[in-house]
């Protein structure tokens, strides 16, 4: 084994949030062959990430909602998990004060990947989006007057929504929160420049995830890595050798050892014959 490819889903592997090109997995399934494993970190939950990988024939470790659950697949084994507790969704409410827009909270692979939300707190503009969102993601959602939650409950991912200046703002207000990792980014399905703020355990990042696979290989394995968002910093500076999509926003251009050409060009292939040193 050589090594692993720790790879980002949307905007880096593909641009079409339903399937991942023929020639991409075909480069995939070469490296896999020639002794690299791979390791697909996502935001997603488990619902709407694991219908894209349902055509590729080899095993993988599989990180959800920016590293709170990690798998292995095809056998769907839970290795790691690391959630936010239930007692902080009463601060965060607090914190969402003034905010025009409202959160979402997910329950987690085990527990169905269920997504509750409270469709009266989100203007027009933004129940518009999401019921494009709704239209196009896999897991249920399931509306609700107030979020009602056990102390015991845990949760992987809390996604708050709105505009940038918005979600930048949410951003400030949770850092004193050490127990909570937080990333602002844009939607990767936005209609109109809608922006979310993913909220985790501050043990659930990205990067995390790739120091846990690496700990499963072999001390030589050499990692790469590839992303285009701020939630996959962490992965890139964890990975011996990263690539940036050059659609990635300019201020993660300084992470790369590589920057590839955009998703919709298939630029991941060219980058990762040159990260690995392979030939096609």
């Amino acid at each position: 084994m050589k090594g692993c490819i720790c790879l980002d889903i949307d905007g880096t592997i593909t641009s079409d949030p339903f399937h991942i090109p023929e020639e991409v997995l075909k480069c995939f399934e070469t490296l896999y062959l020639r002794g690299w494993r791979f390791l697909f970190s996502t935001g997603r939950p488990f619902a709407f990430a694991s219908k894209i990988f349902s055509t590729v024939s080899f095993p993988f470790y599989f990180s959800l909602q920016n590293g709170a659950d990690l798998l292995q697949m095809p056998e769907k084994k839970l290795l790691s998990k690391n959630h936010l507790s239930a007692s902080f969704i009463p601060e965060l409410e607090k914190i969402y004060k003034g905010i025009d827009d409202d959160f979402l909270i997910y329950i987690g692979f085990e527990k169905g990947d269920f997504c509750y939300y409270r469709p009266h707190r989100f203007s027009l503009k933004m129940s518009e989006h999401l019921e494009v969102v709704q239209s196009i993601v896999s897991e249920p959602w399931v509306a609700v007057e107030e979020f009602s939650f056990s102390e015991k409950d845990s949760f992987p991912l809390i996604k708050g929504l709105g505009s940038k200046d918005q979600m930048e703002k949410l951003s400030e207000r949770l850092k004193p929160f050490q127990e909570i990792h937080t990333t602002c980014i844009k939607d990767p399905l936005s209609t109109d420049g809608e922006y979310l703020n993913l909220i985790t355990s501050a043990k659930a990042t990205k990067g995390e995830v790739l120091k846990k696979v690496r700990k499963l290989m072999p001390e030589d394995a050499f990692f790469i890595a590839a992303g285009d968002d701020f939630n996959d910093v962490s992965m890139l500076q964890e990975a011996d050798f990263a690539i940036v999509m050059r659609t990635a926003p300019k201020e993660i251009w300084a992470f790369g050892d590589l920057l590839a050409e955009p998703a919709k060009e298939l630029g991941i292939i060219d980058a990762l014959w040159k990260a690995t040193g392979e030939k096609p």
